[in-house]
């Protein structure tokens, strides 16, 4: 039940005006029973309803006729099996976020209502049986992460000897100039995420300026220099400048995670003794990478 174009050449930019509007009012018009609002990508209108009926897409028209949208905007009634899908979803959310330690490190608020599938859920390196129960319960419902790597592995995700090798192209600090060391010996347990202090100090006779969003973040690099693993949340970006004076040593947080990045080494990076840099920015536009600091990874 709807109206609406086909796809085929992009919606006028006078659709794009009035999207907010009609959107606005569809939602007065039907209430708490309005799913969802979007743009397609032809640039049309697509309006989503539960429990959708004619009186419903008759008004819904009337307020695209008068915008002059009309032949763009399509009405859709909401799925009902995605609708049952999402009731039961949103309580295991809501139980998962709630255990003392919560896996998800992404999810959608769990509020009732609609969601289009497939819904986009992250957990963390170490919880792939959390991710395993949820692939269970809800198959495609579902767009699942574990870590930095989808869950269930998918046939196109490349295994190690195939997956682009990411060595680091910048340059190591002039030790006459900067030392960067670990404060202390680091060992952290495989899939979980720590913050470590790095010590840099300044051999120079002039002020530097680390520039960094509060931290540094580390990658977990092989034998070879190529990235591994590392941290795979989001993260904040403030600009926190941590400055060394000439002669004085200054600590910078340092986030290190241990998400594998490469399939055949599983979610987590095994244990085991491995190795970790991080990108250095100064203010002076310079951009350095640590040499590789030791790091420890625990069962």
């Amino acid at each position: 039940m709807g109206s609406g174009n086909s796809p085929g050449a992009a919606a006028p930019d006078v659709v794009e005006r009035h999207a907010q509007e009609l959107f606005d009012q569809a939602r007065a018009l039907v209430g708490d029973r309005f799913a969802e609002a979007r743009v397609d990508p032809d640039r049309g209108l697509r309006v989503t309803i539960i429990d959708l009926d004619v009186h419903d897409v008759s008004a819904i028209n009337a307020v695209a006729e008068r915008l002059g949208v009309a032949e763009w905007v399509r009405i859709e009634r909401a799925d009902p099996s995605a609708l049952e899908a999402w009731e039961r979803l949103r309580h295991d959310l809501r139980r998962l976020a709630g255990a003392r330690r919560s896996v998800l490190t992404h999810y959608p608020m769990p509020d009732p209502g609609y969601r289009r599938p497939p819904v986009a859920i992250h957990v963390a390196a170490d919880a792939e049986a959390t991710a395993a129960e949820l692939h269970a319960a809800y198959g495609d419902f579902v767009s699942l992460m574990v870590g930095a790597l989808p869950y269930p592995p998918t046939e196109n995700t490349p295994d190690r000897a195939t997956s682009p090798r990411r060595p680091s192209e910048q340059r190591t600090p002039d030790p006459s100039e900067l030392t960067v060391t670990l404060d202390g010996c680091l060992s952290i347990r495989a899939g979980q995420s720590v913050t470590h202090d790095l010590l840099l100090t300044n051999l120079s006779d002039h002020d530097i300026r680390i520039h960094t969003n509060g931290h540094l973040t580390a990658s977990i690099v092989d034998d070879s220099g190529a990235v591994v693993g590392g941290y795979s949340g989001g993260q904040h970006l403030p600009l926190v400048i941590f400055t060394a004076e000439p002669a004085h040593t200054v600590r910078v947080p340092l986030l290190v995670g241990t998400a594998s990045f490469v399939p055949d080494l599983g979610y987590t990076v095994p244990p085991g003794t491995w190795h970790l840099t991080a990108s250095i920015e100064l203010s002076d536009g310079r951009r350095l990478t640590t040499p590789p600091l030791e790091l420890t990874i625990t069962p």
